[in-house]
């Protein structure tokens, strides 16, 4: 009987902890970002006069500074809410689902979940982005990293943007 209740008592103790623990899931709100038209610039500059403008364009209307997102995890199911967007829904296994953004281009998503982060993947045949959400040890802060690659830009667009609770 002691023997069991030495064992009991820790586990019950330490589920009880890591219940308690902050994490992904939630309401964040933004208090930080890049200069995202500056990284547009950037990414596009040694395209040619032509291309350029329209590339910067396309790129500034899919990459806005968010102001909040909300996140939420389970075994079945993986929903990232940017802002007052309809929620992106994917598979809690990590595989890919179809998903049709707001302009109409159609991706295949993905989210993979690892501890304090998550990894969102979007691709087609026009590119590809990665969201990498990264919960700080304090679990405080959401730091929200953002790649984009395309055969039609000459460097990927990287920014990231910072929330809190």
């Amino acid at each position: 009987m002691r023997l069991a209740k030495s064992l009991v008592l820790p586990a019950l103790v330490a589920l009880s902890l890591s219940a308690q623990e902050p994490g992904l899931d939630g309401l964040w709100h933004r208090t930080r970002v890049d200069n995202i038209q500056a990284a547009i610039q950037a990414c596009t500059a040694d395209m040619n006069f032509i291309t350029r403008p329209i590339a910067r364009h396309k790129l500034a209307n899919v990459n806005p500074a968010y102001q909040k997102v909300t996140l939420s995890i389970t075994p079945q199911q993986v929903s990232v809410k940017l802002d007052d967007r309809n929620p992106i829904l994917m598979p809690g296994n990590g595989q890919e689902a179809p998903w049709t953004r707001e302009d109409g281009d159609k991706f295949q998503v993905a989210a993979h979940v690892a501890p304090s982060q998550l990894t969102q993947t979007f691709h087609n045949d026009e590119g590809a982005r990665t969201n990498v959400f990264h919960l700080s040890p304090d679990g405080k802060t959401l730091t929200l990293s953002v790649t984009v690659t395309s055969p039609r830009i000459p460097k990927p667009l990287t920014y990231t943007m910072t929330f809190g609770r």
